[in-house]
This record gives C-alpha cells, structure tokens and sequence, in this order.
C-alpha cells in the first residue's frame, strides 16, 4: 500500500496515457509508438518526491508546491499522519481552501521563515501543534523528534521562498540534502 496513494505524479501519468491513447486512435498512431514515448516519461522533480524512510518515518519533498491549490492536492493523497513543513512569504496567501483537509490530515505544522505570521494564524485553531522555525535544517530537525512512525514528513510550502533569489528547486535540494544527512547519521 502506497502512503501517498502512489501520488499525484501516477495521476499525472494515467492522464497523459488517456489522452495520448484517443490522440493516437484519431491520428492513427501505432500503438507501439504511444507505448515508447510513454515509458519514456518521468516524474516531476520536487513535486511529492520520496526522499527516504528513517525509523518508520517518510519524508517527501513537495517543494514545487508554492500556491495553496498544489498542496491541497498533495494532501488529498495522503493517508497517514503529517507534519508539515510550509511556509516563506505568506503575507498574500490565503490559506482557508486548505483549512478542512489540514484539519484531518496535519499533526503538527512546521513554519519556516520569517513571515509566517498569516500561516500560523490561519491554522492555529485546526492544528494543536504549530511551530516556528528558522530554516529547512531546523524545520527537520523538529519534524524528527516530532514524527512517529508510520507518519509523514512534507515539505510542501504552500507559498514562494522568503527569500528572493531562492527557487523551489534550490529549497527541495536543500531538504534533500539534509534528510539524507539524517538518513546517514540514523544509519551509523
């Protein structure tokens, strides 16, 4: 059993087979050629990415995900419990089409940044326990003492980087990179 459903990544996927399947009855496209071109697909980096398992715990890197519409999507995948990692310049977000599904979903929220202020207050009455954080590094530092297993930890901000020359590229390597230094640790 998949604990993100296989992810929004197989739905993107089941998709594209769908429309390159009556695209290609239309155009009289052999199928072997539809077949080809689909196993030559791949995912899409930083949007639901496994990093790893560290002692029952998953981490997956979400970071493409800046706007409230693509985290909502990701949780709509999940059926374990979260702690999440979100947050950077939040002042124009509004966080209330997320509220419901964090409700069920969320354990404990991890905010990272400086301008954070709009995030926590939105969910302070939905999630019990919300913390702030300066950076990734600290984000998963706190999110592994929090999780237990079976639980997820998501990095999937829901808005762009405080920062203004970081992207959702450099953030996600970021959290790769430093659960991947927990991983080696945990392993040693």
């Amino acid at each position: 059993m998949f604990y993100f459903e296989e992810l929004t990544n197989m739905r993107h996927m089941i998709h594209n087979t769908m429309v390159a399947g009556i695209s290609s009855k239309i155009l009289q496209i052999r199928k072997e050629n539809i077949k080809q071109s689909l196993s030559d697909l791949n995912t899409i980096e930083h949007r639901q990415d496994y990093i790893a398992t560290i002692d029952g715990v998953m981490y997956y890197d979400d970071s493409r995900a800046e706007n409230v519409n693509a985290t909502w999507f990701t949780f709509e995948n999940i059926v374990k419990p979260v702690i999440w990692i979100a947050g950077g310049n939040d002042r124009d977000t509004d966080f209330k089409d997320l509220k419901q599904v964090a409700k069920k979903k969320v354990k404990a929220l991890i905010c990272i940044g400086k301008y954070n202020a709009n995030l926590k207050k939105s969910f302070q009455k939905d999630i019990k326990d919300i913390y702030e954080v300066t950076d990734i590094e600290e984000a998963i530092d706190t999110a592994s003492f929090l999780a237990k297993q079976d639980d997820v930890v998501l990095f999937s901000p829901a808005c762009k980087s405080d920062k203004e020359d970081e992207t959702f590229v450099e953030r996600g390597n970021l959290f790769t990179e430093t659960v991947k230094k927990l991983e080696n640790e945990y392993h040693q």
